[in-house]
């Protein structure tokens, strides 16, 4: 599997990708990582278990790809009698590569595009367009997590055939709701309020994500009247403003800890699921988040963005509610949908997240993609 950002740099395609290996290797299956070292220097290490190869690159070049690519393919071939499938997480540029990389080795690929309005944005709106599109033409299959993604490959001419609509799965016995005794409790330890609702924000503190906008409203409106406080937990963007924007998001806590708690990111993420009340989540664009797929499974009624990848998961009245991208009126009036109704729409969320999204039934879908990605290049 090739990604560009694997731990410690935080991803959430990079979940996506270690949830699905570690599913594939209980089923007997090996699972290899490769990615570019950010530091410009080879390095080889383990994550939970798994191989990870970090391939050296020229940091300070202008198209940093093409170190990228060379080491790749030096890679790809020591270890070409070891690998039978290569599976790019991303569907850029830099991972369509994968396509002539296949052809070379005899190997079948597979990119799994991960961000609506993104991965294949260089095909419509750029230089590197006719290249980023020869590449991909030339991968075996394409996996679209989302209906947006799936409409988007085919908007820009890719063969429907190879489309394979497989959405993000979660692991729905580790993220599961709790009774309300154990929430308070979950609460307490976690030093939040328990004698009110708690509405919870999980992701990047970044501009995409809205946070910035969601703990202004929050502040401006007292919480739009629902009586919650607003938790939010994430990791510092990697953009140049990130150090700036959490302090800013600090900022606001301080003044306003009635309000609002802000929390870095915690591998220990499940436990603010469970002690939430609901989640609120105004992002403007997404694949299919991570976030709301794990605050389902934990049954928890979801407030969010009506925007690419995340309307998919919520549908107004069953689940919860949907607003308009940066509408604190829209917002308000999600909110109150919910807000006196949080057990039936997170019980159906729940429901929802393990018929639909348990990465059991994920990563059967991706043995099957596999299989006969196999077999086709075995005639």
């Amino acid at each position: 599997m090739f990604a560009r950002y694997l731990p410690p740099e935080y991803s959430g395609a990079a979940a996506q990708a270690f949830l699905l290996a570690e599913r594939l290797r209980a089923r007997g299956h090996h699972i290899e990582f490769t990615t570019h070292s950010w530091s410009g220097q080879r390095r080889d290490y383990v994550i939970e278990g798994f191989a990870v190869t970090a391939l050296p690159m020229r940091v300070a070049a202008r198209h940093q790809e093409f170190s990228i690519w060379h080491n790749l393919f030096k890679h790809l071939w020591q270890r070409r009698r070891h690998v039978d499938i290569l599976h790019g997480h991303g569907a850029y540029y830099i991972q369509g590569i994968l396509g002539p990389f296949g052809q070379l080795l005899g190997k079948p690929s597979l990119v799994k595009a991960s961000m609506s309005q993104n991965d294949l944005l260089s095909l419509t709106c750029s230089t590197i367009a006719p290249v980023h599109r020869r590449f991909l033409k030339l991968v075996d299959a394409y996996v679209a997590i989302s209906d947006d993604l799936n409409r988007e490959f085919l908007e820009v001419g890719l063969a429907p055939e190879r489309i394979w609509q497989i959405p993000n799965g979660v692991d729905s016995e580790r993220f599961h709701p709790v009774d309300r005794e154990q929430q308070r409790q979950i609460g307490a330890e976690l030093g939040l309020p328990v004698d009110r609702p708690m509405a919870l924000f999980v992701g990047v503190f970044d501009q995409r994500k809205r946070i910035a906008w969601l703990v202004q409203q929050w502040i401006a409106n007292q919480g739009f009247g629902t009586g919650a406080h607003l938790v939010a937990v994430g990791p510092v963007s990697r953009d140049s403003y990130g150090k700036a924007l959490s302090d800013e998001l600090h900022a606001y806590a301080r003044g306003h800890p009635d309000l609002v708690t802000i929390r870095d990111f915690t591998p220990r993420i499940k436990l603010y699921y469970q002690a939430a009340t609901l989640l609120v989540f105004p992002s403007s664009k997404e694949g299919l988040p991570n976030t709301v797929l794990e605050a389902m499974a934990c049954g928890l009624p979801c407030v969010v963005a009506r925007a690419p990848g995340s309307r998919q998961l919520v549908e107004d009245g069953v689940n919860g509610a949907l607003f308009a991208v940066d509408d604190a009126d829209d917002l308000a009036q999600a909110l109150g949908k919910v807000i006196g109704e949080e057990s039936v729409l997170g019980a159906r969320s729940r429901q929802i997240a393990v018929a639909k999204y348990d990465i059991e039934k994920v990563a059967d879908q991706y043995e099957c993609l596999y299989d006969q990605l196999l077999s086709t290049h075995e005639r």
